[in-house]
């Protein structure tokens, strides 16, 4: 009877506290975990690249907004994605492929905090992140992010028998062309010397309303007849044996004159004219762009040139054909080619007789 009565008395209730003790720290610990899945799944991610479009060797930033909606602090947030070995961040290693990039982050109650991450663009491409993983003590919540960029092929000085096809020489002006003030093609950032009438007042108050005061101008098309035709062949015969690193590093250098050929022609007040027989990260397997100037006509080049990818396409014979057909007359045309053969030198001939001037510019492999 007295150990009956000690277990009644001792032990049952004893037991009984240690079962609600338990059942305590249980709810407890479901409920800071139901709380951090629930602060988790409850963050707000954005990010974008504060230029969408920059040149080759360039330096940008992709800026970074979290907030924490809830009420609940939210420490160790990582914020998980895969990027792109030829946008550097923080001066790391350029090497092709992806690699894992995390952000940590410690969010107040109901804070918003906004992150500038230096890039540097060491390579020609369109470069798009699609998704991050938001990570934290072992909790994951996968959101979609965008963000897109578009690194331009790097604009190099031309070479001198190649700058001279556009008139360059002794001038008392550099433009040798007089704006059509009628014609506006586009509008850009406000640089020294520009003249006050040329401002747009309304672009420049609506890109200012974030409170960063930006000054545009309107860029006018150019009273000139002179038509620029560059063609990009991105073909190597077989016999060639090439490697791959030496096959991009010819075609990655063959954009590169073209681009700048395209910047030159355009800024000098010419029209151009770009096609090449290679593919495009959108499926293509050509890209081709009619006779047109101004600067609008000149970003649409440098954006299709940033998506090509170094792997021929189409026939570069059927692309001069279409030149050939179309009748060009009395145009300057550049073509851009690691090698000549009989069929192309007949379409230069042919080209060259219907009054074109054909400047053949061969792209080398640089020498590390």
């Amino acid at each position: 009877m007295d150990i009956l009565f000690y277990l009644i008395t001792t032990v049952v209730p004893l037991l009984v506290q240690v079962f609600f003790i338990a059942i305590g720290i249980f709810l407890f610990v479901l409920l800071i975990r139901l709380i951090r899945k629930f602060s988790v799944d409850r963050l707000r991610y954005e990010r974008s690249f504060s230029d969408i479009c920059v040149y080759e060797g360039d330096t940008t930033e992709l800026v970074e907004t979290v907030w924490n909606p809830t009420l609940f602090l939210i420490p160790f947030a990582d914020i998980e994605s895969y990027f792109y070995n030829e946008l550097q961040v923080y001066g790391d290693s350029g090497k092709r492929g992806m690699r894992l990039f995390v952000s940590r982050y410690h969010l107040l109650p109901f804070e918003k905090r906004t992150r500038r991450i230096k890039i540097t663009c060491t390579k020609r491409g369109y470069y798009q992140l699609t998704s991050v993983s938001i990570r934290r003590c072992g909790d994951e919540n996968y959101i979609k992010a965008p963000a897109e960029i578009y690194v331009y092929p790097k604009i190099e000085p031309l070479a001198e028998n190649i700058a001279s096809a556009y008139g360059i020489g002794d001038a008392f002006s550099r433009r040798k062309l007089i704006y059509d003030p009628f014609s506006v093609s586009g509008i850009r950032e406000y640089q020294a010397g520009d003249s006050f009438h040329t401002i747009n007042f309304k672009a420049s108050a609506r890109l200012s309303a974030g409170g960063n005061p930006r000054f545009m101008v309107n860029c006018y098309d150019y009273c000139s007849n002179l038509k620029y035709y560059i063609y990009q062949n991105f073909h190597i015969p077989k016999s060639g044996n090439i490697s791959y690193d030496d096959y991009e590093g010819l075609m990655e250098n063959g954009l590169k004159i073209a681009a700048s050929l395209v910047v030159k022609a355009i800024e000098e007040g010419g029209l151009c004219s770009f096609s090449a027989n290679c593919q495009t990260v959108d499926g293509k397997l050509k890209s081709e762009f009619p006779i047109r100037g101004g600067e609008t006509h000149k970003n649409d080049i440098l954006r299709e040139m940033a998506k090509i990818r170094a792997k021929d396409g189409a026939s570069f014979a059927s692309v001069l054909s279409e030149s050939i057909v179309k009748g060009i007359r009395n145009s300057e045309i550049f073509l851009i080619t690691a090698y000549l053969d009989k069929g192309i030198e007949e379409q230069i001939s042919l080209l060259e007789r219907l009054g074109n001037t054909v400047r053949v510019i061969m792209p080398e492999v640089e020498i590390p």
